[in-house]
């Protein structure tokens, strides 16, 4: 009897530790909703006083990092939208084609040009008008992570297993935030941090592109960067360092482009 409890207290030991294991992956390397926050809150600086105060008063937003994470939550409970947030390329092509690439439209390039359409119409209800502004928050971000343009054989780097910092983690994870260095400050002081690096000649060659330039963008950095790994699969330090830098980057760039993309389609409505 003594022997069996023993066994059984063994069993439950186990499985505590695989579960806090797993627990622990998720948390060191599943950042992605901080990604999106940082997004937004730079997408905040840009947009101007009246369609900031738009958004407030009319979609009931007080700000844009607030909704950032939304459309990962909702589709928990509606896994037909999981596609939505990115789009797969085939293998060595170096440009999205939708006609390729996302046949039926649900991708995160041809969803960006589906709500962009239903947010600019007025006589669309309330309700599918609100749901849009959050989606185009959260798939503007998404388009700018390089491996949401990964390659369909691997899912975007989610079949590419790697050892980081003596843990297990998808590339895809990584890139979409683990490799970033959070511990300074709150998330609202980063992406402070981040705009104040801007220059007016960036901003305005940023902002004169569409969104299959992004998409373009993201596959160039995922063929040229993200998937370049050493024969071992290892991360270097010049990899790692590298690789936030470009993250960096691209979180400043989704955040110009999606506070221009707001200025646009609501300017009618002041």
């Amino acid at each position: 009897m003594i022997q069996n409890r023993k066994i059984v207290l063994l069993v439950c030991r186990f499985w505590l530790v695989c579960i806090l294991f797993a627990i622990s992956v998720t948390e060191a390397f599943g950042w992605g909703p901080q990604g999106h926050r940082v997004i937004g809150y730079i997408a905040e600086f840009h947009l101007t006083p009246e369609i900031k105060k738009l958004i407030v008063d009319e979609f009931s937003i007080n700000n844009l990092a607030n909704v950032a994470i939304w459309a990962d939550n909702v589709r928990k409970k509606r896994k037909q939208e999981n596609p939505w947030h990115y789009a797969n390329v085939k293998e060595e092509e170096w440009f999205y084609v939708a006609k390729r690439d996302c046949p039926d439209g649900n991708c995160v390039t041809e969803k960006i040009k589906e709500f962009s359409g239903v947010l600019s119409n007025k006589e669309n209800p309330f309700k599918k008008r609100q749901d849009a502004l959050k989606y185009l928050v959260h798939f503007v971000g998404d388009v700018h992570q390089p491996l949401h343009l990964g390659n369909l054989r691997d899912r975007g780097g989610g079949k590419i297993i790697l050892n980081y910092f003596g843990k297990d983690a998808n590339l895809h994870y990584l890139w979409d935030g683990g490799l970033i260095d959070w511990d300074k400050g709150s998330l609202l002081e980063y992406a402070k941090r981040l705009n104040n690096r801007l220059d007016d000649t960036e901003q305005a060659n940023w902002v004169r592109s569409k969104v299959d330039d992004w998409a373009n963008e993201s596959r160039e950095l995922a063929l040229k960067f993200a998937y370049r790994l050493e024969k071992d699969s290892s991360l270097s330090k010049a990899y790692i360092s590298k690789g936030r830098e470009i993250l960096d980057q691209r979180m400043v760039q989704a955040g110009i482009r999606l506070a221009k993309l707001l200025n646009i389609l609501l300017k009618s409505e002041n």
